[in-house]
């Protein structure tokens, strides 16, 4: 793991940024509007959900359910050549702007996602991640996301840090792979706790931490965290930090990498992003993705080779605690919150 120096870090910065304008520029030429408004002004405290995804039906329904119940009032789908029937499903709701992405998602995805943050919305908030991941925070149920947006801005913050849990279910894996996304919701409950790798927000010396030098924190114990279930089960080196919810503004820029925008102030707890990766048909998607050449990591391979060598495997053995409220994961430091931000939840 590299550390840059100060002029290293702000050369790479006005490389990238260059770097992204012409790439962005290539990538918008392959995106066309194909259903919903072209250009959706929200209100100050207005949250949109933005998605990209490629075969992702499995997971759509529920996903944007469970965000509309946390008051999402827009959504934006960039669906990167699905056959499954995906966009079908997202033109099914209401107040969605479908966008059809022809870029090579392994070489251009920060250009995508940066693109669908910006493309068809102005102002407001993003709600910025994956269609297996739900999002949850203390007092969900009673503080909905435009509500919890305008608390956090009254207070000089203008994001929210989320921890990606891996959650797995008590049984074979091919068990869960016959669940609907609803019932997986509910049914994946084991986690693991023990592997989990711990960095610093700020001088972590990760390769790419340079990103997370352009923000501010107001809790400085909120960590970047990696491993998980994944680690345990496969040998993953995967990053679980995301900037879920941000602000649009000036000098805030979404997404340069999969996992940080720039540019804002994080809030002083982090909420949780139970993530269903290993639910559904895992190992036919994952064998999909392989085949399709469309994975720039290793991370894929990983579970597909140990999935094809264990058989019918139950993921719950890799793990060491059950049962992810958001309040017992506050109680084993796998998220954090200071007095004050109880107060502002409450």
């Amino acid at each position: 793991m590299g550390i840059f120096g100060p002029a290293q870090r702000v050369w790479q910065n006005l490389n990238g940024r260059l770097y992204m304008r012409r790439a962005a520029k290539q990538v918008r030429s392959g995106m066309t509007v194909v259903h919903g408004p072209r250009l959706t002004r929200l209100a100050e405290h207005d949250v949109a959900l933005v998605l990209v995804g490629r075969d992702v039906a499995y997971f759509l329904d529920h996903h944007i359910a469970h965000h509309r119940k946390l008051g999402v009032s827009h959504i934006v789908y960039v669906d990167n050549g699905s056959t499954d029937g995906s966009i079908d499903i997202a033109r099914r709701w209401p107040d969605v702007t479908i966008i059809s992405c022809d870029a090579d998602f392994r070489e251009y995805e920060r250009e995508i996602r940066f693109l669908a943050n910006t493309l068809v919305l102005e102002g407001g908030w993003r709600l910025a991640i994956d269609p297996d991941e739900l999002l949850d925070y203390p007092n969900a149920d009673r503080v909905p996301l435009p509500e919890l947006a305008r608390r956090m801005a009254e207070r000089g913050h203008s994001a929210l840090v989320a921890q990606m849990l891996d959650v797995a279910f008590d049984g074979p894996i091919s068990v869960a792979g016959e669940m609907p996304y609803a019932e997986a919701a509910e049914r994946f409950d084991r986690y693991n706790i023990g592997d989990l790798e711990r960095f610093s927000y700020h001088g972590s010396g990760l390769n790419w931490g340079w990103h997370l030098e352009r923000n501010r924190i107001t809790h400085p114990t909120i960590p970047v965290l990696y491993g998980g279930l994944r680690r345990a089960a496969f040998g993953e080196a995967c990053c679980l930090t995301k900037h879920a919810l941000f602000r649009m503004g000036d000098g805030v820029v979404p997404q340069p990498h999969p996992h940080v925008t720039t540019g804002v102030v994080c809030t002083d707890f982090s909420a949780v992003l139970r993530h269903y990766k290993l639910a559904g048909g895992v190992m036919a998607r994952e064998q999909k993705l392989l085949a399709e050449n469309r994975v720039a990591h290793d991370e894929t391979r990983l579970r597909v080779s140990r999935l094809a060598q264990e058989g019918d495997l139950n993921l719950a053995t890799y793990c060491d605690a059950q049962g992810p409220t958001v309040e017992h994961l506050i109680e084993q430091d796998f998220l954090q919150i200071t007095d004050a931000a109880r107060e502002m939840l409450a």
